[in-house]
């Protein structure tokens, strides 16, 4: 038999649509409710109610991220509504795209080693964290979470988080695994190297056992607020194009030696 497909995220009927199994006119946006955005859809998303100390927490995590002026993602928005003005949600969704292993969904790949370290024993902890630094050493690559082009010696996001995170009960196993990855982090630079608003945003939603896959939905769900707002200044102050003008006057054109690999 085959199995029946369904869906627990909504219904409707003639009059009335549900999300999960709340009535959005009568529950949800009824007379006398105050809905809460980042509560109704974190609900909707993980399927349960967060705690006060949760909320608190997800809406500072929210805003952290909605916004760090014109990085990557800010600059495809702005040159896509450029170019296709009539295509709003095009631009969000472009400078979306840019939320990838590098920039902001980083808060992924952080969320993994810590995992990795709070899955043993307690007293064996510290010395996985000494085999992931050593291990990314070795590849000469960054620990994941760590290090700001910008912001040194401490990046003030991550600290102010972390802050939140004790203020509200939700300082456990996961930020306790990011400041052991931090120490050794440090004794094998030499030198104090930060932790970034991405380490600490996946330490947070870590704490509130939002699963690994899912976090960068809400890395989605915050930075997408500050890309309209970059499109809501581009339609008055644009720099779409003045952006596009210095990067080709910037970058020269120039052959490729013979047997060379150009710029890739």
């Amino acid at each position: 038999m085959t199995k029946k497909t369904t869906t627990a995220l909504s219904h409707h009927n003639l009059t009335d649509v549900y999300y999960r199994d709340r009535s959005l006119v009568n529950d949800i946006i009824a007379k006398g409710q105050t809905p809460d955005f980042v509560a109704i859809s974190a609900w909707h998303i993980l399927g349960r109610e967060l705690s006060p100390a949760e909320l608190r927490v997800l809406n500072a995590i929210l805003i952290t991220l909605m916004e760090h002026g014109l990085t990557p993602s800010a600059i495809a928005t702005r040159s896509i509504y450029m170019s296709a003005p009539e295509n709003l949600q095009g631009a969000v969704a472009a400078g979306l795209m840019a939320v990838g292993s590098s920039f902001v969904g980083t808060v992924e790949n952080n969320a993994r080693l810590l995992d990795r370290i709070i899955s043993v024993p307690e007293g064996q902890r510290a010395a996985l964290a000494a085999e992931i630094v050593t291990d990314h050493r070795a590849q000469r690559v960054f620990v994941p979470g760590f290090g700001h082009h910008l912001h040194k010696p401490d990046d003030p996001r991550a600290l102010r988080l972390l802050e939140i995170a004790e203020e509200n009960g939700l300082a456990g196993s996961h930020c306790a695994a990011l400041r052991l990855l931090a120490t050794e982090i440090d004794a094998q630079a030499g030198k104090h190297i930060t932790i970034n608003a991405t380490g600490a945003v996946s330490a947070l939603l870590g704490e509130m056992k939002v699963p690994v896959k899912l976090m960068r939905g809400f890395c989605v769900l915050g930075r997408t607020s500050g890309l309209v707002a970059h499109i809501a200044e581009e339609q008055k102050r644009p720099i779409g194009r003045f952006i596009w003008d210095l990067v080709d006057k910037a970058v020269p054109y120039a052959p490729e030696e013979e047997g060379g690999q150009g710029n890739d």
